[in-house]
Formats: structure tokens, C-alpha cells, sequence
């Protein structure tokens, strides 16, 4: 879903907006977490307020510079530029406790994405997505008619509480979803098993994954 022609006062990030529930998928016990196609590193920030180590992985050397400026503050982070698919990245070779992707999934190839952030997942761990899917049915497009006035009507209330305006994710590169909703839960079904995937408002899916200790 595009940005409505709103004034500014009134835009807000729909991906931070679901920060909330990411953050509350964390493995009881979780000290290590990656955050896949991390742009200018809003999660990881988050995330490193709860986790002992965290790294944030994008393949856009503006993001990862933009992260660092940032997060300069922030020890526990390491930025890497890359690509997650790459087996040469330095990621952590036992895995993570948590592992999260934020409106990344579609910019890359479904099930290869998919298994290997499976695969970068400790046993016991997480795997929480907040996808973009392509609109392919009736109930696709009524919901995203229901949630142009939702956002303006979350905007106006961010604005009248002093909040509005903010956009973490302004300048990030934008492409558009190839697969629908139906494929992605017969991936899922495939490589996740016992995977949960949820429509949600604002052209988004929430995804999350236990994998077996």
C-alpha cells in the first residue's frame, strides 16, 4: 500500500507500527538476534534494548551507512553489508535466538529467503516476519480498502498528540510484492512447519515460526 497524499503532519511508518509485535515474539531467553534487511537499523535499536548482541544485515550500503550514523552509541550492534543468501557473510555460524525481517521478504526469492532464515534460527528460537504480499483476491482488496482511511485516521491522531511526521523508513529502496498470500503460506507450509501467517491491516502479513529445541 502506498503512502495516502496526506500532509506531512499526518505520515506515519506502517512497518515500526508493527515493531510492537515483533519485540513480543522474543524467545524467553534470547542473547542473540538478527534483524534481515535492517535499513536504517529502527528494530535493531530496539531490539538491542533486549538482546545482548544483535546484528542487522542489508544489502544497501546507504541503509547500513545511515544505521551506524544512528546507532553510533550502541555497542552491542554490528552492521552487515550483504546479502543474507550469501554464505560467505560473516553471520553468527551457531545461529541466533531470534531472528526477524521487516518488509524485506519479498525483495528476495520466496523459498531460499524463507529456508535460510529457517536455517539461521538456534533450536528453541524464533523466526517473526511482517511481510508484503501482492494482492490477488476480493478479500485482498477489501482490506486494503479498509486501511487508507485507518492510516489517515492513525495519522491524525499521531499528529494531534505531537507524534506525526515520523518515517524510519523514508528512503528505503521500494519494490513491489510478486507473491500472494496463498503462496506464501504454502511456503510456509513447506519449509516452516507449524508456522502461523496472518493477514494484517496495511498490506501486510505477520509471520512467526518456533523452531523445535
Amino acid at each position: 500500500m502506498r503512502r495516502p497524499q496526506l500532509p506531512s503532519s499526518m505520515w506515519w511508518s506502517i512497518n515500526s507500527h508493527y515493531h510492537g509485535w515483533l519485540l513480543r515474539q522474543l524467545p524467553a531467553r534470547a542473547e542473540h538476534a538478527l534483524d534481515v534487511g535492517c535499513g536504517t537499523g529502527a528494530l535493531v535499536r530496539e531490539l538491542a534494548a533486549r538482546v545482548e548482541r544483535v546484528d542487522g544485515v542489508d544489502v544497501s550500503a546507504r541503509m547500513i551507512e545511515r544505521a551506524r550514523e544512528k546507532s553510533r552509541a550502541l555497542s552491542r550492534v554490528r552492521w552487515l553489508l550483504g546479502d543474507v543468501l550469501d554464505g560467505d557473510l560473516p553471520l553468527r555460524p551457531d545461529g541466533y535466538d531470534v531472528v526477524t525481517a521487516v518488509s524485506s521478504l519479498h525483495h528476495m526469492p520466496l523459498r531460499p529467503a524463507m529456508a535460510r532464515m529457517a536455517e539461521l534460527v538456534r533450536p528453541g528460537g524464533t523466526l517473526a516476519v511482517i511481510g508484503f504480499y501482492r494482492r490477488s483476491t476480493l478479500s485482498d482488496h477489501v482490506v486494503s480498502a479498509i486501511a487508507l482511511p485507518a492510516y489517515a485516521a492513525v495519522g491524525a491522531y499521531r499528529a494531534a498528540m505531537g507524534r506525526g511526521g515520523k518515517l524510519e523508513n523514508d528512503g528505503m529502496p521500494v519494490q513491489d510484492p510478486t507473491t500472494t498470500l496463498a503462496e506464501i503460506r504454502a511456503a510456509a507450509a513447506e519449509l516452516l512447519p507449524g508456522a502461523r501467517v496472518r493477514r494484517c491491516l496495511f498490506h501486510r502479513y505477520r509471520l512467526v515460526w518456533r523452531r523445535p529445541s
